[in-house]
């Protein structure tokens, strides 16, 4: 399955540096060369990982749990969204 997909979902089951490291380790292996899409579900503490280790960037969708779960969670991708899933978060200046 080395370098087969071009679509590529992702949910981590841990909010740590290690666990987004391995993440991203496992997406390079599994992107195909040239243009794919990654969406990352995770915590918004992981937004500079992201950025760092996949060149994500936060979309304006903000999953809702019906748990009263503590931790933020974000959608990033690595593609402009457009219209679609609240667009790109704009950066604050």
């Amino acid at each position: 399955m080395k370098q087969s997909f071009s679509i590529i979902v992702a949910d981590p089951p841990y909010l740590s540096q290690e666990c987004l490291e391995k993440v991203s380790e496992t997406v390079s292996f599994l992107k195909k060369p040239g243009e794919s899409y990654l969406l990352l579900l995770t915590g918004a503490v992981q937004h500079d990982r992201a950025a760092q280790l996949l060149s994500l960037r936060p979309c304006g969708f903000r999953p809702q749990h019906s748990s009263k779960l503590g931790n933020e969670f974000r959608l990033f991708t690595n593609y402009d969204p457009g219209l679609r899933l609240g667009g790109w978060e704009q950066e604050e200046s």
